[in-house]
């Protein structure tokens, strides 16, 4: 269900509807400004309702200007192609079906801090470095927002749907007493938005997995790694490194009307983190007893004479087949046709290598698995 869910069922109406707002006009830096020019990549598991805002289906819109030319879209998986490939991969690797809360989280949202001038390439890039350097970092999909953002005006920071609004009749409002509107209503005094300073936060929502096909699970990053990939991302990108803080969402411009409000928004969030903690300590458990798991079942198979009994059964099967290609001329010209088809296919490998090179350890594996059966 995700963290996010869980949080927001247990709040009231009111509270619950500023929360989400916030969350996705206030919490990470390219939403409310304070870090324009400065790297984040905030990591969160993707939900529905993250995912609803990405495609910008959850009914508020924080856009501060029309010109949504310069955002962009671009898909590299399928959720379920991709989830195949990964499952397949781990049976392949592990031995076993990928355990269900594996599933449900390996796909994860990156939230991205860019200037104005980065684009699709720039990120698939900065993915493509982020792998070689990490591993995992899969890219399923990228969207770029580059029309949202806030408005100042006098030393004051607006930012829609918290204490300014665009209504239906094309015009921006904001509450009679300057503070933070909770409904549609609240927002009754007209503006001339040209009086006001436009302030830009092009961001971008990076849909990843940390499953590594090359390993065969997912790849493992520790605090510290993520550090270093926050100065990684700073650097690939040429933006200024400033680490994160985890309370950036919550300024001096509170959106709850009260201590007691967020009192029990502070103790909802350290209750949900204390739970996820625990349940990541459950997590790194099982998956260092799955490690040794396989790893003295890894010492079986090289003790098993078995291995040896097969070995000689393929040296069999190998030397039949050369038998039947050798005086069978129409088996001959079908492995033949089928030795162009295998080229013609590893051109396009080559090809498909150079345009996604993020997919280049995949890919590889696959062109080694042909050759090898080519040369069988």
């Amino acid at each position: 269900m995700g963290f996010l869910p869980i949080f927001l069922s247990k709040l009231s109406r009111k509270i619950k509807f500023n929360l989400i707002c916030d969350f996705f006009g206030a919490v990470a830096p390219y939403h409310i400004g304070e870090n324009m020019g400065k790297a984040s990549f905030s990591v969160e598991k993707l939900t529905q309702i993250s995912q609803s805002h990405i495609n910008r289906e959850n009914g508020l819109n924080y856009k501060v200007v029309d010109n949504s030319n310069t955002n962009s879209f671009n898909k590299y998986y399928e959720y379920d192609e991709f989830l195949q490939k990964a499952q397949t991969r781990y049976k392949e690797h592990v031995k076993q079906n990928m355990q269900k809360s594996a599933v449900e989280n390996i796909f994860q949202e990156a939230i991205i801090s860019i200037d104005m001038h980065h684009n699709s390439n720039d990120i698939l890039d900065l993915f493509f470095e982020l792998k070689q350097e990490f591993g995992g970092h899969e890219l399923i999909n990228l969207t770029i927002h580059k029309d949202e953002g806030y408005f100042t005006k006098n030393n004051k920071d607006f930012y829609p749907h918290k204490n300014i609004l665009k209504k239906d009749d094309n015009n921006w409002y904001i509450t009679k007493d300057g503070l933070n509107g909770k409904k549609d209503e609240d927002f009754s005094i007209k503006v001339d938005i040209s009086e006001f300073s436009t302030i830009l936060t092009p961001h971008a929502h990076a849909i990843f997995s940390m499953f590594d096909f090359s390993l065969g699970r997912n790849a493992r990053m520790q605090k510290k790694d993520m550090m270093e990939r926050l100065k990684f991302v700073a650097i690939n990108l040429k933006m200024d490194y400033a680490p994160q803080k985890i309370y950036s969402a919550i300024n001096s411009d509170n959106t709850f009307e009260n201590e007691e409000d967020l009192k029990g928004f502070d103790n909802q969030i350290y209750l949900q983190n204390k739970n996820l903690s625990y349940i990541n300590n459950q997590v790194a458990k099982k998956e260092l007893e799955l490690e040794e798991l396989n790893s003295k079942l890894a010492k079986q198979y090289y003790i098993l004479n078995d291995i040896i009994d097969k070995v000689t059964k393929k040296e069999s099967e190998l030397n039949d087949l050369i038998v039947q290609v050798l005086t069978k001329n129409d088996t001959l010209d079908s492995l033949s046709q089928d030795i162009y088809i295998k080229n013609e296919t590893i051109n396009n490998l080559s090809l498909i290598i150079r345009q996604k090179e993020f997919k280049l350890d995949e890919i590889d594996n696959q062109i080694y698995t042909k050759t090898q059966s080519i040369a069988m």
